[in-house]
């Protein structure tokens, strides 16, 4: 479950698949503060009424326009990104590298990659590029996003690379969630 720091608006994921209790209290570790917790606890009530399911992970062989290919070398963050598209429902693709996301985009077709500039090997503009200039591959959208955002430099590179938007990483969940309905949507 992911939470957020009503003080310094800091994000976490908990894990709660133990949890006995409605609710709890958090100390969030960066600024102190105590904040409670509401917790979703499994019971037999029916499907309808229960939280949304997780976004899926689609089959090796199986092309989904709304499906999304998350590419980034933190497995923290390609989870924090798949639960705040848990909401609406995207079949979501990880890949932790370049060579990893186009071994994906060769058998699959997403709508949508949310790509890590910073990457480990092949950097994020390297795939942007590759991905542009494969014509099976260019119709795809791209939101760049990288942690290491130097004024306007990050994003007016990664769009001259080929990518249709940038975010930094500091962005709020409903940003994300606004970006990516928009691009999806083109």
């Amino acid at each position: 479950m992911l939470i957020q720091c009503p003080q310094c608006q800091a994000r976490y994921r908990i894990d709660t698949s133990g949890a006995q209790k409605a609710s709890t209290r958090i100390r969030c570790p960066k600024c102190t503060h105590v904040f409670p917790v509401s917790i979703e606890i499994p019971s037999a009530i029916p499907s309808s009424s229960a939280s949304p399911p997780p976004p899926s992970i689609l089959p090796q062989t199986v092309a989904q326009t709304d499906s999304v290919l998350v590419v980034d070398d933190s497995k923290f963050f390609r989870e924090l990104i798949v639960d705040i598209l848990r909401t609406m429902h995207l079949p979501c693709l990880l890949a932790a590298d370049a060579e990893e996301a186009l071994a994906i985009l060769r058998q699959q077709r997403p709508g949508l990659i949310l790509l890590d500039l910073n990457l480990p090997g092949k950097s994020g503009y390297e795939l942007i590029r590759v991905i542009r200039a494969d014509s099976a591959l260019q119709g795809i959208r791209i939101l760049a996003m990288s942690g290491v955002f130097r004024k306007e430099t990050a994003s007016v590179e990664a769009e001259a690379a080929g990518a249709d938007e940038f975010i930094s990483k500091s962005f709020k969940p409903e940003q994300l969630q606004l970006r990516v309905e928009r691009l999806l949507r083109r």
